[in-house]
């Protein structure tokens, strides 16, 4: 049977599961556009560069998009291992009309029929395994138009707004940017299936990792960042990127400052090798710079089409250097600086005058829909490449050729490989595939590369002519020392040669054998490398997630059925983590329950079997605001040093007779470090003292707790019946008989003094809820071995070592637990 989109309901949205390789596993590849742009002829007709199977008679036909060769390459080599299929998810982009005139037009995809969008659904499948989205303008101008090229990715490339707004603008910017995210969320989900691995690129799509692991917890995600990754200074890193497993990043520089980012900016604790997210998520962070297919490309160059072009130009610049550059037109390329680099260049060295031509290419299709800093930018190149050819240029010789327009192929590559130097300024970057490609196309002639720092390329092709783009005396200086550079030098930058005798050793530079050669770089670190080496990386933190588990998860399932059965039970929870989430860095009020929460609190507390406790290290005057509302709920504060019995409104202090002395001397060694450490703070209760460093540089308030508490331990715990909890963001001290552990005890106790836990017939409880963060309540069930409690773990991943004999990873899972309780006792 021909699997046809009819055949297994493309109407639905849904895609074939059984491709070509039986036992393969799937890539969804998630991309802002598909890989493929979309043509429409007036008349049918079969294109030349077309690779689409569709029959003769239809008006539609696929070409590779341009600008993301690197990428598509690198990807679609995965599919050419026996274990993965590839299928692409994304939006068709600007589809090209073509007229009977040969006039070509770009158009949104609102003017499709339905009949239109069955069609390109069918062909896309049939042709690449292309899942198409299809936008609206409204959608487009919001998500890309607008937050993607508005705020994103100004910020990216260090790049600050000037103008002020009222925010509104901005707002609804953003629900686009939600809504359009959303949508290629739904098509992945509607076409996930167990053991697919989901592929995420770029800063379009950021919202995409976390959307997915909410209605697909075990969901396999990678993310890729193709743009630069600026420091914590400039952005503030968006919580939902590491829902990935794998955040991938060009450099490692980008990658370090996206893990500061998460450590000074959001407070996550962080390692070498990732982020301790929400819930117990660790998301991995590696660095994987792409590359080209150079492969390709050397088959590209010896076509007859570009070796004529190659003569072509050499015929038209016989008695000429030629310095070459191709750019999009936008503020990070540096295509301004460039030219007045080579404008200081031609005043600095008359000698060239009239003997180097500067080729500058810019693609005039690459954004459609150009904004006004576009076209001002755009005006000013006109200008300036006008005004220094007015200067330098005559009728014999014009020192810039700017061709703002695209270029095809083969005469591109011929400019490449015939050029005498290429120039790259770029002010912020990520890989720059124009580099690469002029290392592979230089193969014959080994021209040197003259290349910005601020590129992420900069740091594997140390070879190159290193230059700061700001720096116009510099660059000048380097497009010189390019062009007087020996054979013997281009040849050591560029590759090592295969004749031993071609090239004295001795006559080269003593650096030379440090230098990274380029040709090897190049040929190294393939877009297929790059590919392979990302979804190594991915699975290995797959298999790392997924390895066996110290404490399962804790489902209704498992509870309801002991629970139901129980004619007494004593329920306890914590409340900072528990209850309500943890504070955020920044933030110092006090989180309150939700709604929901204290409806299930209050209906389990109406169950007569029930002992409902909240032991807390909050105060009694927090524990009050918060919770005091709810009827027949025991509160324990600081710890377990003051509780309020069930009913009652009088707080006791269970620590009254202990010698707090010791406390002086604690507060002394916080001051100390607090004076130290800007933004710490001391937190003062009447049965504990705390440092707390949420507020501080978390990089130097983590090197900061580890010598006070080094202090701790060694002037006061060895000394004082005290001990030291060491808790997110702060130390505490306080007494050894306080916490939370000891109310649980007194509780199991049937002290007098804690209420009772037996039933009206002297039944004891036979059923122990222990939910917390904290380990002491988790130690006295432990040490008392009841067979009948149930400890939980809130916020663990499986793998974190706890005494509990269950984990949840948030409190909204809480919140389900108290819910589903609840619906028990109101029956």
């Amino acid at each position: 049977m021909t699997l046809t989109p009819h055949a297994f309901g493309l109407n639905n949205g849904r895609y074939p599961s059984d491709l070509s390789k039986p036992n393969g596993r799937r890539i969804i590849n998630v991309t802002h556009q598909i890989p493929f742009e979309i043509h429409h002829q007036g008349n049918p007709i079969k294109s030349a560069s077309s690779s689409s199977s569709s029959s003769s008679s239809s008006p539609w036909y696929f070409s590779p998009r341009r600008n993301h060769e690197a990428m598509n390459d690198g990807i679609d080599s995965l599919s050419q291992h026996k274990n993965w299929d590839i299928i692409h998810i994304g939006w068709i982009g600007q589809i090209i009309w073509h007229s009977d005139l040969d006039d070509e037009t770009t158009n949104s995809n609102d003017t499709l029929t339905e009949e239109d969008r069955q069609e390109l659904k069918r062909l896309l499948w049939e042709t690449h395994h292309c899942i198409p989205l299809f936008l609206d303008a409204e959608s487009v101008n919001g998500h890309y138009d607008g937050y993607c090229k508005t705020m994103l990715w100004p910020l990216l490339h260090y790049i600050i707004w000037n103008d002020a707004t009222d925010g509104r603008v901005e707002s609804k910017q953003w629900e686009a940017y939600a809504a359009v995210n959303q949508k290629y969320t739904d098509l992945v989900i509607s076409n996930h299936q167990p053991g697919d691995v989901v592929w995420i690129h770029d800063y379009h799509l950021l919202l995409v990792p976390a959307m997915l692991r909410i209605k697909i917890p075990k969901v396999c995600t990678g993310l890729f960042v193709h743009s630069p990754w600026p420091t914590s200074e400039i952005l503030r890193c968006l919580p939902r990127m590491i829902a990935a497993n794998l955040v991938g990043f060009q450099t490692y520089g980008y990658a370090r400052h996206f893990i500061s980012t998460c450590t000074r900016v959001l407070g996550y604790e962080t390692t070498p090798e990732g982020i301790n997210g929400d819930g117990g998520h660790f998301c991995y962070v590696g660095t994987f710079p792409i590359g080209i297919n150079p492969n390709k490309l050397e088959q590209m160059i010896m076509r007859p089409d570009t070796l004529d072009k190659m003569k072509t130009i050499t015929g038209l610049y016989t008695d000429k250097k030629i310095v070459v550059a191709r750019d999009k037109i936008d503020l990070v390329k540096g295509v301004l600086q460039k030219l007045e680099a080579f404008e200081r260049f031609l005043s600095l060295y008359p000698q060239w005058r009239n003997k180097v031509t500067f080729i500058q290419l810019t693609d005039g299709s690459a954004t459609l829909n150009k904004n006004e800093d576009t076209l001002k930018l755009e005006n000013k190149v006109s200008s300036l490449v006008a005004r220094i050819n007015g200067v330098y240029g005559s009728l014999e010789f014009t020192p810039i050729y700017h061709y703002h327009h695209h270029v095809q192929d083969e005469e591109y590559h011929a400019l490449l490989s015939v050029a005498d130097a290429a120039l790259i300024t770029s002010n912020r970057d990520g890989i720059n595939t124009t580099a690469y490609e002029y290392i592979i196309c230089q193969q014959q002639r080994a021209s040197p590369l003259i290349l910005s720092e601020l590129t992420g390329t900069a740091t594997s092709l140390s070879s190159a002519l290193i230059i700061n783009p700001w720096d116009l005396r510099g660059v000048a200086k380097a497009i010189d020392e390019a062009l007087r550079m020996s054979e013997v030098e281009k040849i050591a930058r560029h590759s090592v040669s295969e004749d031993n005798n071609a090239i004295d050793k001795q006559t080269m530079y003593s650096s030379s054998s440090l230098i990274k050669q380029l040709l090897h770089h190049v040929k190294s670190h393939t877009a297929e490398f790059w590919a392979k080496s990302f979804i190594k990386r991915l699975m290995e933190s797959i298999e790392l997630s997924d390895q066996s588990s110290h404490t399962p998860l804790l489902t209704l399932h498992h509870l309801l059925p002991k629970y139901e059965k129980a004619k007494k039970r004593l329920l306890c929870f914590g409340y900072d983590g528990t209850l309500v989430p943890l504070q955020q860095r920044g933030k110092l009020t006090i989180n309150l329950p939700s709604k929901r929460i204290s409806a299930s609190l209050q209906a389990l507390c109406n169950d007569p079997r029930n002992i409902v406790w909240v032991v807390s290290n909050q105060d009694e005057l927090t524990l009050d605001r918060s919770l005091s509302h709810i009827k027949g709920l025991g509160l324990s504060g600081e710890n377990g040093a003051f509780i309020k019995y069930p009913y009652s409104k009088r707080w006791i202090n269970l620590m009254q007779d202990l010698d707090m002395d010791w406390k002086n001397g604690v507060i002394e060694l916080f001051t100390y470090y607090t004076e130290r450490t800007s933004g710490s703070f001391i937190e003062h209760k009447r049965s504990s003292i705390t440092w707390n460093y949420l507020l501080a540089d978390p990089v130097y308030g983590t090197f900061q707790a580890k010598e006070c508490q080094n202090h701790l331990e060694h002037a006061v715990l060895s000394k004082l019946p005290v001990e030291i909890i060491i808790g997110k963001k702060k130390i505490e001290v306080r007494p050894r008989v306080t916490n939370k552990g000891e109310i649980i005890k007194r509780l199991l106790n049937g002290s007098a003094t804690m209420g009772s836990v037996e039933d009206e017939d002297g039944g004891m409880v036979d059923f122990i809820l222990a939910c917390g963060t904290t380990e002491d309540m988790f130690k006295a069930l432990k040490k008392l071995n009841r067979q009948n409690a149930v400890s939980v773990m809130v916020g663990a991943d499986e793998q974190k070592k706890t005494l509990a004999s269950w984990h949840l990873p948030t409190v909204a899972d809480v919140m389900d637990l108290l819910s589903g309780m609840a619906s028990v006792a109101s029956v």
